[in-house]
């Protein structure tokens, strides 16, 4: 685990939300409310649908992410459904 701890570990999210506009709605409430966490890993979007996401968070902040998904997300109504640590395991749901 030693090269881990130099690089990081993630935590993916997979999320469900309201959004009707364009996709750089949810790049920028990630990058306000998420991004300005210290963090290894930065908040990346990875995946957006126009239902479902798979966000990209360091695995400190994986709890805090999700508190902050589910209750400021005011007008995207962001749900989390599932937190994963490989993308894999999130694409079958």
């Amino acid at each position: 685990m030693v090269v881990k701890e130099k690089r990081g570990r993630k935590r993916y999210i997979l999320f469900k939300h309201s959004n009707k506009g364009p996709k750089s709605n949810l790049i920028n409430f990630f990058r306000k409310k998420i991004g300005s966490l210290e963090a290894k890993i930065k908040c990346k979007l990875i995946k957006a649908d126009t239902e479902k996401g798979i966000v990209r968070v360091d695995h400190t902040l994986s709890e805090i992410s999700k508190k902050i998904m589910n209750n400021e997300s005011d007008e995207l109504k962001i749900i989390t459904i599932k937190t994963s640590g490989t993308i894999k395991g999130l694409k079958n749901i």
